[in-house]
């Protein structure tokens, strides 16, 4: 192909390309500029061509740019990336500077040497990155903020500077207003405007445009006050002297919407920069993550308010309902031990052996009540000591061996030989074993036997009862150990917290506990002691 036709072929292509493509001579005046560079840049190619290329730069750039570009041209390399070390930026005819990557190459002898640039506009690209950086971290901060406060706090400061120069979150609930939280660019104004937004009382159906939001659970846009109508005019007159004497360039309040209910609004309001449909997109984006953030919020105040009301109901039982129990447990074993000396009719002994044994009853209830609530809030504290494990099992058979015996059952001991001691509180284990043995002795028929076992695992020493009772099906296995849980509903003994107790009680101990069973061939419990002469792990081991 001749030489012309493909000048004319390349030339084209430049001309046509999206990029910016730009021509300079050896005295670095511009000498081609195509469409491409015209809509990046704003000039028009008669306006640019024979004016210097620092023209289409920074002016932090324009001193050491030529010396650059003439040290590129004595090199041997013909075509090498700009910006290679530090990101490269233009300079739009109307003044704004835009991020870019560009490529530069030379041909021609020295005295007579064109360079061409290819340069490519990378706002869009930079922005969608810095968009989900945003999104990500502002995500992050709000999943972390527990409490409603806090996440309302976290929310207008991730709006400033990012978003906008002012934000105001108005939390609603109820049909009524519950706080305000605002940043701003200005330390000082900002706290004045959250002293001026407190003192004002809001009101749902008023003229403010947090109102108009909550009323219509749209959001409000003004990409540029300038060009607004009266009515937006109207809506930055009632938002008030956000700036102080500075006017409002651009506004957005939003509702933030979650689970179909309404939670609050974000206002949002700048001072020098307009808004445009990106930062519609983006605001909306992180209000969506913000009403999320804010509901999870509320759902853990109520859950805390719900722990700390059970958590009082919980002290009442300990106090004013555990001393007229043990009042009942002291009266009606006076009468019992009176029984002993003097005859008393049989209908009252009768009675009083089952009055006490409802007040004991009543009494281990409230301790299991105790037990558990401390389990719950981390407070469950035991002291482990070095003890012989065969003896702490054998105490706890010789204990409940009655209670099995009532029903017919025998309990069998089987313990590996010269097992080391354990690190145990002794009352706190002795209770777990009765918990799990009491258990299995509840499910099991009579004529059956349970087995209590203990071998040592590794480091670990682990104890087992194993009982003959009807077992339990996957789906019941899976909730052994929650807490008010039974796998027979009818016929209940006790408040089901015997489980989750004793789960408790062993991961205190820094132990592990696990159910196996299936139907008609009974359940096991396991669970494991650390060995006397085994160190704690560490990080390292």
């Amino acid at each position: 192909m001749p030489d012309s036709i493909t000048d004319a072929v390349l030339a084209g292509i430049a001309t046509i390309s999206a990029d910016a493509v730009i021509c300079i001579n050896e005295s670095q005046l511009i000498t081609f500029f195509n469409e491409g560079a015209e809509r990046i840049f704003g000039y028009s190619g008669a306006e640019i061509i024979g004016q210097p290329i620092e023209t289409l730069l920074p002016a932090r750039f324009r001193e050491t740019h030529s010396q650059h570009v003439h040290a590129f041209g004595q090199s041997s390399v013909k075509a090498r990336r700009m910006g290679e070390r530090k990101e490269i930026s233009g300079v739009r005819k109307n003044g704004e500077e835009f991020p870019a990557e560009a490529a530069i190459s030379h041909l021609g002898p020295s005295g007579k040497q064109i360079y061409s640039v290819v340069l490519r506009d990378i706002t869009v690209r930079r922005r969608a990155e810095q968009s989900q950086r945003f999104l990500a971290e502002a995500s992050e901060t709000l999943s972390s903020s527990l409490g409603v406060e806090d996440t309302m706090q976290s929310l207008v400061r991730l709006a400033v500077p990012a978003l906008c120069d002012a934000s105001i979150v108005t939390a609603y609930h109820g049909g009524s207003f519950h706080g305000v939280a605002i940043a701003h660019i200005d330390p000082a104004q900002g706290t004045l405007l959250e002293l001026r937004r407190k003192e004002v009382q809001l009101e749902a159906q008023g003229s403010r445009p947090v109102a108009e939001v909550i009323r219509t659970r749209k959001p409000l846009f003004i990409p540029d006050a300038a060009a607004a109508d009266r009515s937006t005019a109207d809506f930055l007159r009632e938002a008030g002297e956000i700036f102080g004497d500075r006017p409002i360039v651009a506004a957005l309040c939003l509702p933030l919407i979650a689970r179909g209910q309404l939670l609050g609004v974000i206002e949002l309001y700048t001072s020098e920069r307009r808004l445009d449909a990106d930062d519609m997109v983006l605001a909306e984006d992180m209000s969506r993550h913000a009403a999320l953030a804010l509901d999870n919020a509320r759902l853990h105040e109520q859950v805390m308010l719900g722990s700390r009301a059970r958590d009082d109901i919980i002290g009442i039982v300990s106090h004013d309902l555990r001393n007229p129990v043990n009042a009942v447990k002291m009266l009606t074993g006076a009468i019992l031990e009176t029984e002993r000396d003097v005859a008393l009719p049989p209908d009252v002994v009768e009675y009083s052996t089952v009055i006490r044994q409802a007040s004991e009853q009543m009494d281990s209830l409230i301790r299991d009540l105790l037990d558990v609530t401390r389990v719950e809030a981390g407070r469950l504290s035991v002291e482990a000591n070095p003890m012989d494990i065969e003896e702490l099992l054998s105490d706890a058979l010789l204990t409940l061996d009655p209670l099995a015996k009532a029903k017919q059952i025998d309990l069998r001991l089987a313990t590996e030989e010269a097992l080391p001691q354990v690190e145990a509180d002794r009352e706190r284990i002795r209770q777990a074993l009765s918990n799990l043995i009491g258990n299995s002795v509840k499910f099991s028929p009579a004529g059956s036997t349970i087995f209590l076992n203990a071998a040592r695992v590794d480091g670990e020493v682990v104890i087992s009862v194993k009982d003959e009772g009807p077992g339990m099906t996957s789906d019941q296995l899976s909730h052994a150990f929650d807490r008010f849980w039974q796998s027979r509903r009818t016929d209940r003994e006790g408040a089901g917290l015997g489980l989750a107790i004793t789960r408790g009680i062993i991961e205190a101990h820094g132990g592990r506990i696990w159910a196996e069973s299936s139907i008609g061939k009974g359940s096991t419990f396991s669970f494991t002691l650390r060995a006397q002469d085994q160190k704690p792990s560490t990080i390292d081991d």
